[in-house]
């Protein structure tokens, strides 16, 4: 029988240990023992501990682990969560974006670039713990950790999944307010001016730059 520690679903699993399995994945190694390595992280346990498992739980083991053999799914937790209690934080989702200040804009957008190694500090611009303006008063390392030890991937793909759209959709806002502003200029070099502008603007968004 699978103790109750382990952990068997995309619910139960940190981001954290997530990212150390798939950079797992991503090493040459022996199928035996990258799965050694993958049930020891999932069980809390040692690789020594594994190996000195009775083969039958380990094959146990293994088994459970297999559902790291799907991709969670994007709708596995439906929503965002007022709070997330996580480390010794309250940590507050910042779901206006018209609240995101310059700061937490920049920091986002330079995370997002290599989106599949700053998962964590991409969620950090966002989770606020509460009290707090972001990265002010406290320390946002801190919170790196509590997000990568304690919050699973099910709940990370609904906060990214909710920050992305919220973000396309402020950015239409804005794109289609500056196209009507730019529609009032007079000046017809300046207003075509400002048009291609909002033209390549868009056109990088669509190209995955923006």
């Amino acid at each position: 029988m699978k103790e109750r520690g382990f952990i068997d679903n995309y619910r139960k699993l940190p981001i954290g240990k997530y990212l150390d399995i798939v950079k797992l994945c991503e090493t040459e190694m022996d199928d035996v023992d990258r799965r050694v390595k993958i049930v020891a992280i999932l069980a809390g346990m040692t690789e020594d501990e594994v190996l000195n498992l009775p083969l039958t739980q380990f094959t146990e083991y293994s088994a459970a682990s297999r559902f790291l053999d799907d991709y969670c799914p994007d709708n596995l937790i439906p929503g965002v969560s007022r709070s997330y209690p996580l480390g010794g934080f309250v940590l507050l989702p910042v779901t206006d974006m018209r609240k995101i200040t310059t700061a937490q804009y920049i920091d986002f957008q330079t995370f997002s670039k290599d989106k599949e190694k700053n998962l964590v500090e991409m969620l950090s611009c966002f989770l606020v713990p509460r009290g707090k303006e972001y990265n002010d008063g406290y320390d946002i390392l801190d919170v790196h950790d509590a997000i990568r030890e304690e919050m699973s991937v099910a709940e990370v793909l609904a906060l990214l999944g909710f920050f992305f759209k919220s973000w396309a959709a402020s950015i239409q806002t804005t794109l289609t307010s500056s196209v009507r502003e730019a529609m009032k200029i007079e000046d017809k070099e300046t207003r075509e001016k400002m048009m291609r502008k909002i033209r390549e603007y868009q056109h990088s968004r669509i190209g995955g730059d923006g």
